[in-house]
């Protein structure tokens, strides 16, 4: 299963922690985990490379399949549309997928960064 936790600062979306394989096909064939690993990736470009923000905070652990984001210091309208739009997307697939992929809201600071 892939668990998305999702920081909150004040209510605001402002981290995300996706890890683990979702498990619905092997890899190499998981669209699920394609479509997640897809939206993960587009939101860290959304806030690399389109809005050039320099605040992103970002891991990778390729052994554990887990990729970190921290947007917290990136404070524009444009980011928060990013993330709300690949989080709703996200939270789209975990609702039709929901023994393949789960998302958490938690507050920030209980993040596993």
């Amino acid at each position: 299963m892939t668990e998305i936790s999702v920081g909150l600062k004040d209510g605001k979306k402002v981290a995300l922690v996706a890890a683990g394989h979702t498990g619905f096909s092997g890899r190499g064939s998981d669209v699920v985990c394609a479509g997640v690993s897809a939206l993960v990736q587009a939101l860290f470009y959304g806030f690399q490379e389109v809005l050039k923000e320099k605040g992103l905070r970002s891991a990778i652990d390729g052994e554990k399949t887990k990729m970190s984001l921290d947007w917290s210091a990136c404070p524009s309208q444009a980011g928060d549309v990013i993330a709300e739009t690949v989080i709703g997307s996200l939270k789209e697939i975990a609702r039709v997928y929901p023994d393949h992929v789960r998302i958490l809201e938690v507050h920030v600071n209980e993040l596993d960064f």
